[in-house]
């Protein structure tokens, strides 16, 4: 392998890891899993001006339930929801997609290959050692031989200068070093994770530490009072609730048992933003919702049946029928008011059931064609999308067999390349690398739909390997138009993340990567 691609780690081999239930339904990690629901209602926002208050409880429900602590591992953005309150990262980002310190406090750019950070000289473990550059040598190393060692092997060597200042040594010039350290990567430590099983008991230097975890119920952080920002966190205690149900979570927000929740039933959004019973946050779309097809086999293997279906596919009535207008249309992995978003769209004219046809034609597909769609029952919204695109797709001679899988099957009929089609979601996009470079690159680490381009590869290697971020916002548009040409997977919509509280309750507000920032929640006196 060309020392120019990652370090590539055979994805079936973590199943165990990667493979299991994602938030929101199944799927493939905190990274790609099956569709949740969202919403884009204009709302006020869930922080007002105020000073934070120091104390108090808080219950926070989300919508599945964390089954690992483990940092390296990135099991499940459920637990990821947790762990990024135990543990800290280098850098943040911000709702504007700039970064701020973390226990970095301040970094720069060597050269294409170098990058060194001076560290912050406060931050104390929970298990009382001290935080210093020999952790952040440690996690890189232990990434290495762990699930999200796939994101990390752009990094050969993380070395320590000083008891707090580490340079970073690279394989080869790496564009998404910044989003890496703000969304992937958080520090962990050699002695807390030698005398502990961290999948377990997570030991970190972050805002919270680990109280109680009765699996399958709750997990309960404590306020680390060592914690290396000042005045924070707020709380004295959070506790992390998995409640599956939309209609349950505002129910207990309405009865005061809930105080934070991700996501309440998509139609009743509008109704609640206009309320005043409950404070809604921010809307912000981070999460591309997608058809990923099998290329590896008929009838998909040929691109001109899957742009019959990108021609067939009419976006606007999934985001009406499926995300009750919740939603917004998708072409690309970055959405508005993402600084990569580009508007970029082969299909824009979209939908045409004449150059769908045609398509097919050219195909030598003459009589209708029947494919399979692999959905999850429990799944709401992947099977309503599903039946939506079932009557799209019959309007141009293809019939879709919506077949239903539990998850672990779900997910063994695209790592063993069954499927014929499904649709999923990716998280991480924040940088648009972490989904280009890995899901539609050959020997990408996610590449389920086992598409390969040599073409593409050099288009995806330009893009991410190139260090100077003018040229690298040069070539995406091109990436986007790629892709949306070559169709291995078909944006559809983009998930809106807004959080719902009680009045007297401030919220984070959502964030490209994801987190639930718990540190900055605070309740009203």
């Amino acid at each position: 392998m060309s020392d120019r691609n990652f370090d590539r780690r055979t994805f079936i081999r973590r199943a165990g890891a990667l493979g299991a239930v994602g938030a929101g339904g199944g799927g493939l990690s905190s990274l790609l899993a099956a569709c949740g629901s969202s919403s884009q209602t204009a709302a006020t926002g869930g922080a007002t001006p105020g000073k934070p208050v120091a104390g108090g409880r808080a219950v926070l429900a989300t919508v599945d339930k964390p089954v690992n602590m483990d940092a390296a591992d990135g099991q499940l953005y459920s637990s990821i929801q947790v762990y990024q309150n135990i543990y800290a990262s280098l850098l943040y980002i911000n709702e504007k997609f700039g970064f701020d310190p973390g226990l970095a406090a301040s970094w720069t750019q060597d050269d294409e290959r170098t990058w060194t950070l001076e560290l912050v000289d406060n931050a104390v473990w929970h298990n009382g050692e001290p935080f210093t550059a020999d952790d952040v040598a440690f996690t890189f190393e232990r990434f290495k031989e762990h699930p999200l060692g796939s994101f990390t092997a752009a990094v050969k060597r993380a070395e320590a200068l000083a008891q707090h200042k580490v340079r970073l040594h690279l394989a080869q010039p790496y564009g998404a070093l910044e989003p890496l350290l703000a969304g992937l990567v958080s520090i962990m430590n050699e002695k807390a994770v030698k005398s502990a099983d961290p999948k377990l008991k997570p030991i970190g230097c972050g805002p919270y530490r680990m109280k109680e975890w009765v699996q399958d119920d709750h997990v309960t952080l404590e306020k680390w009072d060592k914690y290396f920002k000042p005045d924070m966190p707020h709380l004295d205690e959070i506790v992390f609730r998995a409640v599956g149900d939309d209609s349950v979570r505002l129910t207990g927000l309405q009865t005061g048992e809930l105080d934070w929740a991700q996501r309440i039933p998509p139609q009743r959004v509008a109704e609640f933003s206009k309320s005043s019973e409950l404070v809604v946050s921010p809307t912000r779309p981070y999460n591309p919702d997608m058809i990923m097809f099998n290329c590896t086999k008929p009838p998909f293997n040929d691109v001109r049946v899957r742009q019959a279906v990108a021609w067939a596919i009419d976006r606007q009535e999934i985001v009406d029928l499926v995300w009750y207008g919740t939603a917004v249309p998708a072409t690309e992995a970055t959405a508005k008011p993402s600084p990569w978003y580009t508007g970029v769209d082969p299909y824009k004219d979209g939908p045409n059931p004449d150059k769908a046809k045609a398509l097919l034609r050219e195909a030598g597909i003459t009589g209708r064609l029947s494919v399979n769609f692999a959905g999850q029952p429990q799944v709401s919204t992947q099977m309503r999308e599903a039946q939506v695109m079932q009557a799209q797709l019959k309007k141009v001679g293809i019939d879709l067999n919506i077949q239903r899988y539990e998850p672990a099957q779900w997910f063994e009929q695209l790592s063993s390349k069954k499927y014929d089609m499904t649709s999923t979601y990716f998280s991480a996009t924040f940088d648009p690398a972490f989904f280009y470079g890995i899901v539609t690159r050959t020997d990408g680490s996610f590449n389920f739909p086992g598409y390969s381009s040599k073409e593409t590869d050099e288009l995806l290697d330009r893009f991410v390997f190139e260090s100077d971020q003018k040229v690298r916002r040069q070539l995406y548009p091109e990436v986007v138009q790629r892709i949306g040409e070559e169709v291995p997977v078909l944006f559809l919509t983009n998930e809106i993340q807004q959080y719902w509280t009680k009045p007297t309750f401030q919220g984070a507000a959502p964030l490209p990567t994801l987190e639930i920032r718990a540190e900055e929640m605070w309740r009203k006196s």
